[in-house]
């Protein structure tokens, strides 16, 4: 369960193929502190915000990275695979956010494992209506392309949050989400298969029951609990289990809608809070 603040098929806007279009290349330097890293893969990301869940009313993302990713990894509504990706320490380098009829305003994410488990990444807030943070940007149906720079007023940084310079040049192909193919309310919502799952999730939290949690999981919030798990005892872990079950049930009285997205859905409820679910195996699992 999340709440709003702020995945493997994927379609281009008017491209039947991905292999009609050039890989997406970066070229440029991020430097954090005294570290120095290459940037040399860009991808690139649309999302319709067909969910309502977003800060703005869509967004584009681009990543710059220091190695290859899925394309796959920025689906989704917020806390985005890449993201994940980035707090294992299987790329870095930078996220960008940030809605297409509005250029001023970028929300830049450092993506690069943070010195402690637990930390959150590093965001940066950019606004800037002379001089928009992302210069040259060109936007076709299908690619992207521009020039991204900036260097923090910071004297010095800490390990936790390190001083940022970066400057890097990108030109990347443009997917976007995947279409809605479903988007249902009322009974239909209660009785739909991703809902259905999340009911056998609370039972077995009740039940304490760790295995079962994980049958109806998917893998990344399987590996995502187990980083959690290993820091309490298998008893606290099941108390805590028993406590959310209950959160749980009091929060889909409030579910509104569920919308689909071919193999990734959201249930949305009452007070901007949402449930994700991806189909693995043929067989949909809780998300969170």
């Amino acid at each position: 369960m999340k709440k709003a603040i702020v995945i493997s098929s994927l379609i281009f806007f008017c491209c039947p193929s991905a292999h009609a279009i050039d890989p997406g290349k970066a070229q440029g330097v991020l430097t954090m502190n005294e570290t120095k890293v290459a940037l040399t893969e860009a991808y690139a990301h649309y999302h319709d915000n067909a969910e309502g869940l977003l800060d703005r009313p869509r967004e584009i993302r681009i990543v710059l990275a220091d190695r290859q990713i899925p394309q796959e990894s920025l689906r989704g509504i917020a806390f985005l695979p890449v993201a994940e990706l980035a707090k294992e320490g299987r790329v870095t380098g930078l996220l960008l956010q940030f809605d297409p009829k509005d250029r001023s305003k970028v929300l830049v994410t450092l993506l690069a494992k943070p010195p402690q488990e637990g930390l959150t990444l590093m965001t940066l807030s950019l606004v800037d209506t002379a001089k928009p943070p992302l210069k040259g940007l060109t936007i076709s149906k299908t690619r992207i392309s521009g020039e991204v720079a900036h260097t923090e007023d910071r004297a010095s940084g800490s390990e936790e949050l390190p001083k940022l310079s970066y400057m890097v040049k990108f030109s990347a192909p443009l997917f976007q989400e995947l279409p809605v193919t479903a988007d249902v309310k009322g009974k239909q919502a209660q009785e739909s298969p991703q809902i259905k799952v999340l009911r056998q999730k609370i039972a077995a939290m009740k039940k304490g029951d760790l295995e079962g949690i994980k049958a109806v999981s998917s893998e990344q919030a399987n590996r995502r609990n187990a980083v959690m798990m290993e820091k309490l005892t298998e008893e606290s872990v099941k108390a805590f289990a028993k406590e959310g079950a209950e959160d749980l049930e009091k929060t889909l009285k409030s579910l509104k809608r569920v919308v689909v997205r071919d193999d990734r859905a959201v249930a949305l409820c009452g007070d901007n809070t949402w449930f994700t679910f991806v189909k693995e195996g043929g067989q949909w699992k809780s998300g969170d």
